[in-house]
């Protein structure tokens, strides 16, 4: 396992020497890996989860109402124009304690695009988050994981940092629901980020059973603010401290 983790680093690098690089192609993969103490500290291993491509008008909710049934927190990375299409969602999101970051505002290839294009693609969909919360996020998912060099630095300079996954849950692709939970409870480890969809039906319908599994293996559920120690409410990078336990922004059921 060990090695194969290091083969997928030594890869990545590789493509990443190359230029453009997508990562929609291959998996597990993550270009944050979380900080060491992380990887260290004697207690349960962390996991978040997250949700790309929403806010959508009907299973946003649904999988907030299991998330908030399960007392489990969550990063919804949110597609600008989708945000200002369901405001509402947004708000009731931050409402409820989880993660709003950034899914760019019209949800382009970022590796085909100029870089003042994708900073603008940013900074749209973050000033948006930011009037409908009240908060701030840094945090940004490619769409597709496609990216280059050159926009990482880019972004990057501009206070950005990007948030890849770990597990590929493949939901957008129509994977069955045993699929899915074979890959999330067979790919995970601690420190791990599992990429899911808001829009996906059969998601939903897996979610209870999938928190039920891990939580039996040992799996305490975070954001991915508490998973890379960053607190970037206020702008900018502050350290969290790291607890015996995570603190659970939802409210217990």
């Amino acid at each position: 396992m060990v090695i194969r983790r290091y083969q997928a680093i030594l890869f990545g690098i590789f493509l990443l020497l190359s230029g453009a690089v997508s990562y929609s192609s291959f998996e597990p993969l993550q270009q944050n890996w979380p900080r060491p103490e992380l990887l260290t500290a004697p207690r349960h291993p962390w996991i978040a989860l997250t949700f790309d491509d929403g806010p959508h008008p009907v299973m946003t909710e649904k999988l907030m109402a299991v998330l908030k049934q399960e007392g489990v927190p969550a990063t919804f990375f949110v597609v600008g124009k989708m945000a200002v299409r369901y405001p509402g969602i947004v708000q009731e999101m931050a409402r409820e304690g989880y993660e709003v970051s950034n899914h760019t505002f019209s949800h382009p290839n970022l590796a085909r695009i100029t870089t003042k294009a994708v900073l603008n693609e940013l900074a749209q969909t973050r000033q948006v988050i930011r009037q409908l919360t009240g908060q701030d996020s840094v945090f940004f998912r490619p769409p597709g994981g496609d990216y280059t060099k050159a926009m990482l630095r880019a972004t990057k300079k501009a206070g950005y940092r990007m948030i890849l996954w770990t597990v590929l849950t493949k939901d957008v692709n129509g994977a069955s629901i045993e699929l899915m939970r074979h890959r999330i409870m067979t790919q995970s480890a601690d420190g791990a980020i599992v990429l899911m969809h808001s829009g996906m039906p059969k998601t939903v319908e897996m979610l209870p059973g999938v928190i039920e599994d891990l939580r039996r293996q040992g799996y305490h559920f975070v954001t991915v603010s508490q998973l890379m120690g960053i607190d970037h409410s206020h702008g900018g990078f502050q350290p969290v401290p790291l607890p015996d336990r995570p603190i659970n922004p939802i409210a217990s059921k």
